[in-house]
């Protein structure tokens, strides 16, 4: 019987994506100036590009250190020399911007309200933003801190960053639960299906883009995006769903 549901964070329960286009013109904005100032012909639409294409390329390599993110596009320019105050203004400014404009997914709160009445212990798993703190801050900011019994920011909390088991192992450390009592929901095949697979722990997949590859790592359910995952997650879990209940009461 499972006791522990473990949820990421970004693209499970809050959408951190769709308005990150905000962070992207201001750092962009930023470099621009930085390099203007250095006399270097520098062209913001042509920097917004870069920054846009750079984070699609390193998300895709799991390499989120924001810090090396702007180095790299400032080495474009022949610009080693950066003082380290400047980069970490762009990634405390790119994280800020992100934290206000990033939206809950609606019906988050109700689901985790819900397990709680239930009785189940929940816990939050989610990678390190690579800028010590940011994460735990987004967490609190969103609302959702209240409804969980732990926040694990792997690579912060502990060594080392999904997929690794660890951090895995470490909710079931810290909660007392054991692995075949846990599940983990999360969107990112890569990390969360592949690492809880590797911890022993049973997965739900967010599938949002109907991936091609299919379920690659043998998660126990796929949810067509978070509308779906309520009912996929209460089917797994034996959970009566308590919205199909009151409608077949009203009829």
């Amino acid at each position: 019987m499972k006791k522990l549901v473990i949820f990421d964070f970004d693209g499970t329960l809050v959408d951190s994506f769709s308005n990150r286009i905000h962070s992207h013109r201001k750092v962009a904005e930023l470099i621009t100036e930085f390099l203007k100032g250095r006399g270097i012909d520098a062209d913001y639409e042509t920097i917004l590009k870069k920054v846009i294409k750079t984070e699609e390329e390193r998300e895709k390599r799991l390499s989120r250190s924001r810090d090396e993110w702007w180095k790299q596009i400032l080495k474009e320019y022949n610009v080693t020399d950066v003082p380290p105050d400047f980069i970490t203004k762009l990634t405390n400014t790119y994280w800020e911007i992100l934290k206000d404009t990033t939206k809950i997914y609606e019906g988050a709160p109700e689901l985790l309200k819900e397990l709680k009445q239930k009785g189940y212990k929940l816990g939050l798993l989610s990678d390190t933003d690579f800028a010590p703190g940011w994460k735990e801050k987004r967490f609190k900011a969103s609302g959702l801190a209240d409804y969980f019994d732990i926040l694990v920011v792997a690579g912060e909390t502990n060594p080392e960053a999904k997929p690794s088991p660890q951090p895995f192992l470490e909710v079931l450390k810290r909660l007392n639960v054991k692995r075949e009592q846990a599940v983990h929901v999360g969107d990112n095949q890569e990390t969360d299906i592949k690492g809880a697979k590797a911890a022993g722990i049973d997965a739900i997949w967010i599938d949002w883009q109907g991936n091609p590859n299919g379920n690659k790592y043998g998660a126990k359910a796929v949810a067509k995006g978070f509308p779906e995952l309520k009912k996929t997650l209460y089917k797994f879990l034996g959970i009566q769903n308590q919205t199909t209940t009151q409608n077949r009461k009203e009829k």
